[in-house]
């Protein structure tokens, strides 16, 4: 009989974020899919333990350190944010395992292979990640567009495809940010819908794909943790951010 429990695993394989074990795999239907969706679902990408050290970390800072936002951002069109959430900076002093999984070999060099370019963590360390969850009837993630291009999502907490918060999404589009006509684009494009479950993890092509999470219709827990990283070759450009309101 093991006398290993679920945290001693974690604390044994999480070495695993040193290393860059993609670098012999074939991606062509990955890429093809990512620059044709926006989208990729790549659970089978990720070692379990990961995952598990990531939804451990998210359930204990949301339990600790959330608070409650209710806004509309002006520039995606007035679109609301209605949710609680974990800054980054907070999750940095007090998340066990995020910053170490965000800043490592492991997840870079797995963009990078379905991306077909290097990447960086994001110059301004705000948008590196955060935690939202939404738990309310009515509770919703607004149409938006990222500013950095390349976002993993995990979701740690999913809703029956009963009560909403699904993910919509519009790729291939544009941010005008003085005038980002949202309902425009939604009339002239097809919208693509994903259901998620508990412990999916997605990449999101999301400064080029219009999203959003669909209002709740029941008072369920939607939890994910957001993380972002920009392109090597983009790193010294300037990014306006005026979506971001949740720093404390």
């Amino acid at each position: 009989m093991s006398n290993s429990s679920p945290s001693n695993e974690i604390e044994q394989k999480i070495s695993i974020l040193e290393t860059r074990p993609f670098s012999h795999r074939d991606f062509f239907w990955e890429r093809h899919c990512f620059e044709r969706d926006g989208y990729l679902k790549i659970n089978n990408l990720i070692d379990e333990v990961i995952v598990k050290a990531i939804s451990d970390d998210v359930k204990y800072l949301l339990a600790n350190h959330a608070k409650r936002r209710d806004v509309h951002i002006e520039s995606t069109g007035d679109t609301p944010r209605y949710l609680s959430n974990v800054p980054q900076e907070c999750i940095e002093s007090n998340g066990r395992y995020i910053p170490l999984a965000y800043k490592s070999n492991y997840l870079m060099s797995l963009i990078e292979c379905i991306v077909g370019e290097e990447v960086i963590p994001t110059p301004w360390k705000w948008d590196n990640y955060i935690i939202n969850c939404q738990h309310k009837t009515g509770d919703t993630h607004g149409w938006h567009w990222g500013d950095y291009p390349f976002t993993i999502i995990w979701v740690v907490d999913a809703p029956t495809i009963e009560c909403g918060g699904l993910l919509e999404c519009v790729p291939h589009t544009r941010w005008d940010k003085k005038n980002p006509r949202i309902e425009s684009l939604l009339v002239e494009n097809k919208i693509d819908s994903y259901f998620h479950q508990s412990g999916d993890v997605y990449l999101l092509k999301a400064d080029t794909t219009l999203h959003r999470v669909k209002p709740l219709t029941k008072s369920v827990d939607r939890i994910i943790l957001n993380t972002t990283w920009e392109r090597t070759r983009d790193k010294d450009r300037q990014v306006e951010h005026e979506t971001f309101v949740f720093r404390d």
